[in-house]
């Protein structure tokens, strides 16, 4: 009998470590769930508090939109805030256009020596003709840009001549209100036939005109022989 009751207690201490085990495994993955939420939420709350730090109102979007999202050019670091919508004229302070990958800082610029119009310091900015019309008012407001260096150096309007109908781009000011112009064409002129008075125009509908060199390389002229203009109307 001894014997028997020796078996028997130890198959019921077997059943009971085995009941005692399964609850002990579900009870770990509680834990192990719980903690995980824990340290999500705790992360998220940390995200959430530095980036209301970093980008103010905007610090939801900010802090968990897609990277798509973050990787518009509207959102990059050098932009001064969210872009705000405007149709009065501002001083540009900055020219986007996200078809092509242009995010670049505006110059102003006047009247180089020779009477023609400025351009800009670095390869990477672009320039305003400031003496004209500013964006948003009456007029054309003119700006320029490098396309290149004539050898391997690229410059911000590299791909200008890619822009088409429908394109649009946009014009911003120091305080982040923003123009949007919709591209209706795109021209070549020869630099004997650029109609200058046209492009420089300071009444009619307020549009954006943008321009570069195109064409060959003209050694003797230290220049392009061709100008791009890209025409854009102000979106109102």
């Amino acid at each position: 009998m001894s014997e028997k009751h020796l078996l028997l207690f130890s198959a019921r201490m077997a059943v009971l470590s085995s009941s005692r085990s399964t609850r002990s495994f579900y009870l770990q993955i509680a834990c192990i769930v719980v903690g995980i939420f824990v340290v999500l939420v705790g992360a998220a709350d940390v995200t959430a508090r530095v980036a209301r730090s970093a980008f103010g109102p905007n610090a939801a979007f900010m802090a968990f939109a897609p990277a798509v999202a973050l990787n518009n050019p509207l959102f990059v670091q050098n932009s001064p805030s969210t872009p705000i919508a405007s149709t009065t004229p501002l001083t540009p302070a900055r020219l986007v256009i996200p078809v092509i990958g242009v995010n670049a800082a505006v110059e102003q610029v006047a009247n180089k020596a020779d009477g023609s119009m400025g351009t800009p310091s670095t390869f990477g900015d672009v320039a305003w003709y400031m003496l004209g019309p500013k964006p948003g008012a009456p007029g054309n407001a003119v700006i320029d840009g490098h396309v290149n260096n004539a050898l391997t150096t690229a410059g911000v309007f590299e791909h200008l001549s890619q822009l088409k109908a429908g394109d649009l781009i946009m014009v911003s000011d120091a305080t982040g209100k923003t123009l949007t112009y919709t591209v209706r064409g795109v021209e070549a002129y020869g630099t004997s036939n650029t109609p200058i008075d046209s492009i420089f125009t300071t009444t009619g509908p307020s549009q954006l005109v943008l321009i570069t060199c195109e064409g060959e390389w003209v050694q003797s002229q230290h220049s392009f022989n061709e100008r791009l203009v890209v025409y854009a109307l102000l979106n109102t």
